[in-house]
């Protein structure tokens, strides 16, 4: 074998072990026993839970919000309150689902904010948040996206966590998607179950960190207004990010949330994706370009393109397009993910 070849040999060897580790770690959140108690002798503090409405493009989009919020609302208790923003322009869209919460679950501390989509900040969820802020009465705030689910037992484990880290500022919780009722879905749940949800889990392994996830911050409210003001928030592209490193340390959790996966075209799939990745690549550009450790399939394509007539690198090329198809589908399996079959296809075209 050349150098090249023993080269790439070694990127793609580097590689499968980043996927067996990713591997490990998915799977072993299927095994995770969590505990629901308080040690004896502490309390629980008061906590308000925010949720800023995006504006829905159509009633499908807001029947899934819905469902995503319901998540949070079943597991609140008479210490919890949940503080929704609601765009005055959408108002009458999400009237009867306000009426269905309002009786479904008329022992929870449910506040409905109607008001024009704010516009004070350049990042629209911090113009709702800052709007919303004055009307949390909790001890501690969960900042948590629209689009996020709530698993058994969530939001009583994130305060435990809290509790028991003093010395922390926050909690965070990373998540996968485990459904998509899309074709396009499927980009996205590959996207966050391969690429984010391994890296997430294994920061969460490695200690603290200086970084938070939109699917849930869990911090004291005395903190935040003590160490983060609105005008910088307001001003940051990734808010989560952003808050995790002003309150840093942050500890993140050992349960997964869930985010959903709404896109119902290929194109804004592709989008949502990208915005996604850019994210990614300005808030840790050292990380981003990291990422190149797990893309040997370019070293292969180069090493076919440079000696079409030599074997060894059409089959070290297909060796890798299989391991990495094999291991999309081995995540996805591991998370639990159900989508359309029609969008299967995707899985052979990640790579």
């Amino acid at each position: 074998m050349s150098v090249a070849e023993v080269a790439v040999v070694t990127w793609s060897g580097v590689s499968a072990v980043w996927w067996l580790i990713a591997i490990i770690l998915v799977h072993a959140t299927r095994r995770i026993q969590l505990s629901v108690e308080l040690p004896l002798g502490m309390s629980s503090p008061s906590l308000t839970i925010f949720k800023p409405l995006p504006s829905v493009p159509d009633v499908e989009t807001r029947d899934a919000l819905a469902a995503c919020i319901a998540s949070f609302l079943a597991q609140l208790d008479e210490s919890t309150e949940l503080v929704v923003g609601v765009p005055e322009e959408q108002a009458g869209q999400w009237a009867p689902v306000l009426r269905e919460w309002a009786n479904r679950y008329s022992r929870v501390q449910l506040r409905p904010v109607i008001r024009a989509t704010p516009g004070q900040r350049a990042n629209p969820k911090v113009a709702w948040l800052e709007v919303l802020a004055p009307e949390a009465t909790g001890e501690v705030w969960l900042w948590s996206d629209a689009d996020v689910v709530a698993p058994p037992g969530f939001l009583v484990q994130l305060r435990r966590v809290l509790a028991l880290n003093p010395t922390a500022g926050a909690v965070t919780a990373p998540y996968g998607i485990r459904f998509t009722a899309h074709a396009s879905g499927w980009l996205d749940a590959l996207f966050v179950n391969m690429e984010f949800l391994p890296g997430a889990l294994l920061l969460g392994r490695l200690g603290p960190v200086p970084l938070a996830f939109g699917a849930a911050v869990l911090f004291r409210a005395e903190d935040f207004r003590r160490r983060i003001s609105w005008d910088d928030l307001g001003a940051s592209l990734a808010d989560d990010h952003e808050t995790g490193r002003r309150l840093a340390p942050v500890v993140v959790s050992r349960q997964i949330a869930e985010t959903c996966a709404l896109e119902s075209r290929l194109g804004p799939a592709l989008r949502h994706v990208y915005r996604w990745q850019k994210t990614i690549r300005w808030c840790r550009p050292g990380g981003f370009a990291a990422l190149v450790v797990i893309l040997p399939l370019f070293g292969w394509v180069a090493l076919c393109t440079m000696t079409p007539g030599n074997p060894v690198p059409w089959v070290g090329l297909a060796a890798q397009y299989a391991l990495e198809s094999g291991v999309a589908s081995v995540l996805l399996s591991r998370v639990g993910f159900r989508g359309p079959p029609a969008g299967a296809l995707a899985v052979l075209a990640w790579p």
